[in-house]
């Protein structure tokens, strides 16, 4: 908790108000008081401005990445086109927090590092206030334009690759991984609350997929409806809970030494990065905001202080006490140290390894009369009987990860062929079953902006350590090993029944024309 007396002396500052209103320079502002926002948008014109919120009894500042021609004509209801027409750049800023504290400084050390392994030298970082740290490169180091469109144009889309590619980057070749481990995870699973299984995952070390665990022994299928049950006994006879017709037994004797994607059998453990900390690129979205330097902390009382990037492994919380602090030579996202075109590799990269990303995801197309998998069009969306083991296990509620199953869920949904008023139906029931419900506003934000992209995305590749593995429900049954993403799974299931349709069809055709030419 802050105290009044502390909070009035501290932006009472000169210094402090000045660094302060420099900072919010065209951007949408947002105080806080105790455990609520006020309204949006707002601005701070003047340093006075600080010191007039805290009489009214403001606890903490926050700002938007994005700059604004005026952000004061911002509106809810905004269309994206609206806002690009306000929008002037924006800022990169990533968010590191993870429960372990010396953890944070760590990964902060390795996400300074990707960025310059990737030519960016106007990096610029500050304590986040409590546990973590911001990482920020200004807008004026990146191009004016990617490709044929201008860069103040690429928010959020372009922030995510970059935040999702410095997250790959950051355990590359498995040095943050090979680093937490022989520390030892004890502190951080006391810290997070999670058991070691959830945190730490066997992937191949060829493809990095993950491991696939034991399976039943056998499984049972329905020629009728195409259920198929897996089981770990043998069961003489089996009837299907569907629709009471006699399964067919078949024995599952797959080797689980062998890696499921490339039959590979070199293993190794891995960290599931994002499970510890919260760099969470997909839940960047338009008016993203993030606490302002020099803002009080409501819960630990300490102050977001700017401090040297080349000394972050070496930053003590207690260097942010408000009694102490002393305005250092360093801004974070300073304008005018910023180097023209610094950060246009990093945005090269990243975008190219979100095209590759989103290439793997689509997995391959197999061919039959002449027609592939992809050319299977959806005249109504598939039915949940379809859906693979970790969206139906997803659809029975989560305890931890449910912003990532909301993100897994809308995409998997609008793939396979659901409009948005039935995906939010689904998930306001979905969220009833979790065992703390999502904040509403969490779930329809996600939803409202999907509903203003203009390209329909895949959920996350089953590949992707960072979902369905971390949360939880990546369970494969004998037909995922065949599949890369959980969406072509259910269309692949769906265009394998129209094709064995289509041949009992055209077998009954056959049979009447041959009995009508012997008629």
């Amino acid at each position: 908790m802050i105290s009044p007396h502390t909070r009035l002396s501290h932006y009472k500052r000169p210094d402090i108000q000045r660094e302060m209103a420099l900072h919010a320079k065209g951007r949408e502002v947002a105080a806080r008081f105790g455990d609520k926002f006020g309204s949006r948008p707002d601005i701070i014109n003047n340093p006075g401005d600080i010191l007039e919120f805290a009489k009214q009894g403001a606890t903490s500042f926050h700002c938007s990445e994005e700059l604004w021609r005026n952000p004061l004509l911002l509106k809810t209801e905004m269309t994206r086109q609206e806002q690009d027409s306000l929008r002037t750049g924006w800022d990169l800023v990533i968010d590191v927090d993870c429960p372990v504290w010396e953890y944070s400084r760590l990964i902060a050390y390795f996400i300074i590092q990707a960025l310059k392994e990737n030519g960016v030298s106007s990096i610029s970082c500050k304590f986040s206030g409590n546990k973590g740290f911001h990482i920020g490169v200004p807008f004026e180091a990146f191009p004016a334009k990617a490709g044929d469109q201008e860069t103040r144009l690429r928010f959020p889309d372009g922030v995510r690759a970059i935040a999702s590619y410095l997250v790959s980057e950051i355990d590359r070749n498995n040095r943050l991984s090979d680093f937490i481990l022989k520390k030892g995870l004890l502190n951080l699973l006391e810290k997070t609350g999670r058991k070691r299984g959830e945190l730490i995952h066997t992937v191949c070390s060829r493809c990095a997929a993950p491991k696939a665990e034991e399976q039943a022994k056998f499984e049972y299928i329905c020629a009728s409806c195409q259920r198929r049950d897996a089981l770990g006994t043998e069961e003489e006879v089996r009837y299907c809970p569907r629709c009471k017709k006699m399964m067919e037994r078949m024995s599952l004797k797959r080797r689980q030494d062998q890696c499921v994607k490339c039959r590979g059998r070199d293993f190794r453990q891995k960290l599931d990065i994002e499970g510890i900390m919260s760099i969470d690129s997909l839940l960047i979205s338009s008016r993203h905001l993030y606490r302002m330097p020099y803002s009080l902390h409501e819960k630990s009382g300490l102050v977001s202080l700017p401090l040297d990037p080349e000394k972050v492994l070496f930053f003590e919380r207690e260097m942010a006490n408000p009694e102490r602090v002393v305005i250092p030579p360093f801004r974070f996202l300073d304008r005018e140290k910023a180097t023209a075109q610094d950060a246009a590799m990093l945005f090269e990269n990243a975008s190219q390894w979100h095209t590759r990303t989103v290439k793997e995801n689509e997995g391959p197309a197999e061919k039959q009369n002449g027609k592939t998998q992809r050319d299977f069009e959806l005249t109504e969306a598939l039915p949940p009987e379809l859906f693979p083991p970790c969206i139906q296990l997803i659809l029975n509620g989560m305890g931890d990860g449910k912003k990532r199953a909301v993100f897994i869920l809308i995409n998997f949904l609008r793939s396979v062929g659901y409009d948005y008023a039935r995906i939010e139906a689904m998930i306001g029931e979905w969220n009833k079953k979790n065992k703390e419900p999502l904040r509403e506003v969490v779930w329809r934000g996600q939803l409202n902006y999907h509903k203003q992209q203009a390209k329909q995305a895949l959920p996350p590749n089953c590949r992707n350590l960072a979902y369905m593995v971390a949360i939880g429900v990546c369970r494969p049954d004998s037909f995922c090993p065949a599949i890369k993403n959980p969406a072509q799974y259910t269309k692949k299931k769906a265009w394998l029944l129209a094709q064995g349709s289509k041949g009992k069809k055209s077998k009954k055709k056959a049979d009447e024309k041959q009995k009508a030419a012997k008629d």
